[in-house]
């Protein structure tokens, strides 16, 4: 195995954490204190009881030294268990007062070196480790029971220092796991806050943009009447201020029922029905109080079609006046609502573009006809929109029913 930049790699369950790579955690500081306090207790007791009987006066000493040393070094096991391990085959082959301290440390090497590293240890121990019972036998103990013993004893460490190393990487995989799950989810839950930041600014934009649009045109009227030679009658005034006044507060409804909606759990919560076909009429009804000529033909029926089929073909239509009261205030509008081919429902609007503009004067951004395709996409469909022949065309394309 190599990694990025072409180094050859362990496998991934033989690979460790570098001894240097972080300081014992306080529960490693109490494991070792106590196996290492336990290990020297065994040592000084062997000491305090002295000198075996199968042990010469002058080799004492030096078995003594030996089971110090070892005691000593296993506290760097965790830190470098196969080094430490190598460097206790000799003490534990020849001292009686730290014979314990070999066995821990092939242990070690088992459950934090690599397992073919530390069954070679192992093997070594047991190699050096059989000739003692030839130079000081033990009392009681035969050569056939020492024999078996022995390698049983560097057995079971190695195992226990396996099970160890597998209980230790099974942990670290499932940590990892949970590492790469939460940045998972992490990134899915900013991907979902920003397409419904995305959602919303659409709905904000299809419900006032019209609203908005429609006491723009009346507001600008009087503006430039009031300026004019021929100035508003007083009616005029009246049925303008009265258009404003309820554009304003159909606004302040659409609003508090666009933040009921998206307060709440379902759509049905607000008990404010949605945008329908059947509301196309009065969209095309408040455009011509507006002084918009609106050329309205609806040429489908509303049996048989979803409701998100039904809000969209509102939103198409809406926001296309919309835009033709901003760029194209005096230009008759258009509408054309038809059964496309197949099972699909095409809903056209087109409408004269001012002299001298063209496509690219047009603008492109925002949440307008952007907004509108990425809705039109979600439920199915598809929009398309240019200037064409000097008529400024949308047409949009959706399925009957579900796919």
């Amino acid at each position: 195995m190599t990694d990025d930049a072409g180094r050859a790699t362990a496998p991934a369950g033989w690979r460790r954490v570098s001894p240097f790579a972080r300081p014992r955690t306080p529960g490693e500081w109490v494991s070792d204190g106590l196996v290492n306090g336990l290990l020297t207790l065994s040592w000084l007791a062997s000491v305090a009881g002295g000198r075996p009987d199968q042990i010469p006066a002058w080799f004492w000493p030096l078995d003594v030294a030996l089971g110090g040393f070892a005691c000593l070094a296993l506290w760097w096991a965790r830190r470098f268990p196969v080094t430490v391990a190598l460097l206790l085959v000799v003490p534990a082959a020849l001292s009686l007062s730290g014979g314990l301290a070999g066995p821990f440390a092939v242990y070690r090497a088992a459950q934090l070196g690599r397992p073919r590293a530390a069954v070679a240890v192992a093997v070594l121990h047991v190699a050096t480790g059989l000739p003692y019972h030839h130079l000081f036998p033990l009392p009681g103990m035969s050569w056939l029971v020492y024999a078996v013993v022995i390698p049983l004893l560097y057995a079971l460490a190695v195992t226990l220092g396996l099970l160890g190393r597998s209980r230790r990487l099974v942990i670290e995989g499932l940590r990892e796991a949970a590492a790469r799950d939460r940045e998972r989810y992490e990134a899915q839950l900013t991907a979902t806050r920003h397409e419904e930041r995305e959602r919303i600014a659409r709905e904000m934009h299809d419900v006032l943009a019209h609203r908005i649009s429609l006491l723009s045109v009346h507001a600008g009227a009087l503006e430039f009447r009031a300026g004019s030679p021929a100035a508003p009658s007083t009616a005029e005034v009246r049925d303008a201020a009265r258009v404003i006044r309820e554009n304003a507060h159909l606004a302040v409804e659409d609003l508090r029922e666009l933040l009921l909606l998206l307060r709440a759990e379902d759509d049905l919560a607000t008990g404010r029905p949605q945008p329908r076909l059947d509301d196309l009429g009065r969209l095309a009804a408040e455009a011509a109080e507006a002084g918009q000529q609106v050329d309205l033909v609806v040429d489908v029926s509303a049996a048989g079609l979803r409701e998100t089929t039904e809000r969209t073909v509102y939103r198409v239509v809406q926001e296309s006046l919309t835009n033709a009261r901003k760029h194209a205030p005096r230009a008759p509008v258009r509408v054309r609502v038809s059964g496309g081919e197949g099972a699909r429902v095409r809903v056209e609007v087109e409408n004269a573009v001012p002299v001298g503009v063209t496509d690219a004067d047009l603008p492109r951004g925002g949440n307008g006809l952007v907004g509108l395709a990425e809705r039109v996409r979600l439920d199915g469909g598809t929009l398309v929109h240019g200037v064409d022949g000097g008529r400024f065309r949308v047409r949009a394309d959706l399925p009957r029913a579900a796919r």
